[in-house]
């Protein structure tokens, strides 16, 4: 049988073949080469230029490592690896820099558009030229059920309102969820690649996992994924890790402002032209300087590092009007409040942004409020029950602020003075 070895400087060398290696020649995973991981995130740490494709490379080897060890029946096996490989094929350009304002108008997440590419119901630009099989196609040559795999990406999930653990919850699974729980769950392919591929290309030592003992502690008990005693530890360092990423590298300040300053050059051609998502990095940076005056200016302060600085800053530790700020997430409310910061401050319109990210960062990884796999023991308790680390995390604010107003630096003290009054007006 043909098959393919590539290396990966995380997982070494991985080998592909069958269905998984026509998977790999198909436009929609072959774009991901040209979607940077971590979006605008090179800005602040130039390391970080690794791409969706190698995550999802990564997480498809996560995720038959664990299918492995769980001596997951050969069907099973090959459904929750092509769920794996193609998880991410969705993403619009610079991952999740984009996605909550797609959301807000439209209300897809990135699994969404992942499952219409899949179902064929959109379809990338150009791929007519390239004759390679439809994904569908090709799941149906393998006898890959297609809903089946939309399935496992999509997740028990609503947005804002995740089902991690029925059991829990005493919500009946009608289908045994332990293979979502690989692909989205407590401790899952995606984000145990993500975090160790992130930390790596960051430079940044605080994604460290320590997977093989992590994967060797996972046990499958009563069609739940459950963790063994023995890897209470190994999941607190993964509980911890993500803590430290969201706050140190994820949502860095200048990360954060780099990321707003595109979404908000977007926003006017968004509504217009939503197959922007479908595009890649470059295209979508081409695109928009093909718009106004406006798009241009602020892609060649993105070009050149010209990021705009913090004028205001709300701490998560701070007194807030919660209701005030819980407005300002949506996009018609933030705009208007925007527009009377500029104009009160005497400053061209569109150039300074008001950020609360808490309903942001619950739709790229609802997992961060997430307190860990169940313990089995003979029953399932829960991780709470054997370390205080998951219910204290559970309390860390990430970001550490509330609310952020951003500016360039000749603005700064103008925006600095009047923010608190026209936000909390």
């Amino acid at each position: 049988m043909e098959y393919k070895v590539i290396h990966d400087p995380l997982h070494g060398t991985v080998k592909l073949e069958g269905i998984f290696l026509d998977l790999l020649e198909t436009p929609e995973l072959q774009r991901l080469h040209h979607i940077r991981q971590l979006g605008l995130a090179y800005l602040v740490f130039p390391g970080a230029n690794h791409t969706r494709f190698s995550h999802s490379l990564g997480t498809y080897y996560v995720a038959s490592q664990i299918a492995h060890r769980l001596q997951l029946p050969a069907e099973d096996q090959t459904l929750v690896n092509v769920a794996a490989l193609l998880h991410d094929i969705g993403h619009g350009p610079f991952s999740h820099t984009l996605e909550f304002a797609y959301y807000s108008r439209f209300k897809k997440s990135h699994t969404d558009l992942t499952s219409q590419l899949i179902r064929g119901e959109n379809q990338l630009e150009g791929r007519d030229d390239v004759r390679v099989p439809s994904l569908s196609d090709i799941l149906e040559r393998y006898d890959v059920e297609e809903k089946d795999v939309i399935q496992l990406i999509q997740g028990m999930k609503t947005p804002y309102g995740w089902t991690l653990t029925p059991w829990l919850e005493g919500i009946p699974a009608e289908e045994p969820h332990y293979l979502t729980q690989i692909i989205h769950g407590e401790v899952d392919a995606d984000q145990l690649d993500y975090l160790l591929r992130d930390a790596y290309y960051t430079g940044v030592a605080y994604g460290i996992i320590d997977l093989p003992y992590l994967l060797n502690t996972l046990v499958l008990t009563e069609k739940t994924l459950a963790i063994d005693p023995k890897g209470v530890e190994a999941v607190e360092g993964l509980l911890v890790a993500r803590a430290l990423m969201f706050s140190s590298v994820y949502y860095h300040h200048a990360v954060r402002i780099s990321e707003i300053m595109l979404t908000r050059a977007a926003e006017e051609t968004m509504t217009k032209y939503p197959h922007l998502m479908s595009m890649s990095d470059w295209e979508f940076l081409s695109h928009l300087r093909t718009g106004s005056a406006y798009q241009r200016d602020i892609i060649n302060r993105l070009q050149y590092r010209q990021l705009f600085k913090r004028a205001y800053v709300l701490y998560a530790n701070g007194s807030a009007d919660t209701e005030s700020l819980i407005e300002l997430t949506h996009p018609e409310l933030r705009e208007e409040k925007e527009l009377i910061l500029c104009r009160k401050a005497g400053i061209p319109e569109g150039y300074a942004f008001i950020d609360v990210p808490e309903r942001d960062i619950l739709l790229s990884e609802p997992r961060i409020s997430g307190g860990g796999l169940p313990v089995y023991t003979g029953e399932f308790k829960s991780l709470a029950e054997y370390t205080p680390v998951a219910t204290a995390l559970q309390k860390k604010k990430i970001p550490p602020w509330r609310v952020m107003v951003s500016t360039p630096a000749r603005y700064r003290e103008a925006v600095r003075k009047i923010s608190e009054k026209v936000i909390f007006s």
